[in-house]
Order: C-alpha cells, then sequence, then structure tokens
C-alpha cells in the first residue's frame, strides 16, 4: 500500500522552478506516519496548467510506470488558482468565479481518474482564510468539499479537511495568528495543526498512511 503527496507550498518548501524540500506540514504527517511519504508536490503549483507542473499533471505523471500502486493520495489544490487572479477575488466578480469552477472541474477529473486506477482514499486539504478573500475561500471550500462528499462508496472514498477556523468549535487555523511573516503560508503551530487535522482523519476512517 502506497501513499503520495501531491500540491503545492502547503506540502513543499522553497522556490518555484526548484525541486525544494518538504514542507512543515509535510514532516509533520511523516513524523506522525513513522516513515517518509513520497512527495511530487511543487511550490507554485495550481490545478489549471501553468508554467509550474500543475497538480493534474502530477496525478498523472504518478503513473508512468506500469507498477504504480497508490492507494492513499494527500493533496490540495486551488489556492495558486485563486492568488493568480488575487484582485479578481477579492472582488469575487466574474473572473474570480470562473476560476473558481474551473478549478472544481479539474478537482473533479482527478478525483474520477482516482478512483478508475484503484486509489482508495483522497484526504483533500481546504484553504484557510485570508484577508479579502474569505468570500471566495468559503465558495471554493464549499464546493470541492461538496465533490469529495460525493465520492463516498466501497471502493473509493474522498475525504475534504476544510481548516476553516471555527468559532464555535474553537478547531481549525486561526488566521492571521497562525501565519508566517508572508501573511500566506502558516507558521510552525500553524502547519503542525494542519498535520492533525490530516490524521484525525486518518485515524477516524481506519486509513493507513
Amino acid at each position: 500500500m502506497e501513499t503520495v503527496i501531491i500540491g503545492d507550498s502547503l506540502f513543499r518548501s522553497g522556490f518555484p522552478f526548484l525541486p525544494g524540500t518538504p514542507s512543515p506540514l509535510s514532516k509533520s504527517l511523516e513524523s506522525l506516519s513513522g516513515h517518509p511519504i513520497e512527495n511530487h508536490a511543487l511550490v507554485g503549483a495550481s490545478l489549471e496548467s501553468g508554467y509550474i507542473k500543475s497538480i493534474r499533471q502530477q496525478f498523472d505523471d504518478l503513473w508512468t510506470t506500469p507498477s504504480s500502486l497508490y492507494t492513499t493520495i494527500i493533496m490540495d489544490g486551488g489556492g495558486n488558482d485563486v492568488m493568480s487572479h488575487k484582485n479578481a477575488c477579492l472582488q469575487y466578480n466574474t473572473e474570480c468565479q470562473n476560476v473558481v469552477e474551473n478549478s472544481v472541474r479539474i478537482a473533479r477529473t482527478i478525483l474520477n481518474d482516482a478512483s478508475r486506477r484503484g486509489v482508495r482514499y483522497v484526504l483533500y486539504l481546504g484553504f484557510y482564510y485570508l484577508k479579502g478573500l474569505e468570500k471566495t475561500i468559503r465558495v471554493g471550500n464549499k464546493d470541492i468539499g461538496e465533490l469529495c462528499d460525493s465520492y463516498r462508496n466501497s471502493t473509493f472514498s474522498c475525504f475534504f479537511i476544510n481548516p476553516v477556523y471555527n468559532e464555535t468549535t474553537g478547531q481549525g487555523l486561526r488566521t492571521p495568528q497562525m501565519l508566517g511573516q508572508d501573511g500566506i503560508h502558516p507558521n510552525e503551530e500553524g502547519y503542525k495543526l494542519l498535520a492533525t487535522m490530516i490524521w484525525n482523519v486518518t485515524i477516524e476512517h481506519n486509513i493507513t498512511v
């Protein structure tokens, strides 16, 4: 049984166009699992194709050898799609809405193909609130969450992890308090919290990572 990570800079630290290293989030997941986790995430990656290898392409590249067998995929996707249209998404105008819809469409193709290729579980990490982008993030998380929830059967399930802080339950990543100096990525405490949220889903649903 194999677990693999695809996604963007939440799972990979470094600079665009360079290999980088596993992010503090990925390292925390490895610590919790007790072993290294194969990681294909790239800094700057979007769901949509661009200058950086897309998350969709990261997924496709997993199957370049006939012996490939992945049972669990940990991923994110959509954050850089929004950030590349930040001005539009601050207004949540038609351009931004189209970006969100396209991101969800691409995510659906990944989930469809994951199911077809024999993956058992996808753990999809959503996005936390950033100032001015709350509406875009709320809609995007809702749409990806509903998409994930539609894939629940005996052979394939997607679990959406929504990191938005909930005032009532006290769960989630508090922003801006748990952001780093760039105001976008989490600080060390925030990364560990995200890893714990993902790990709790694996425990709750008896998923081997």
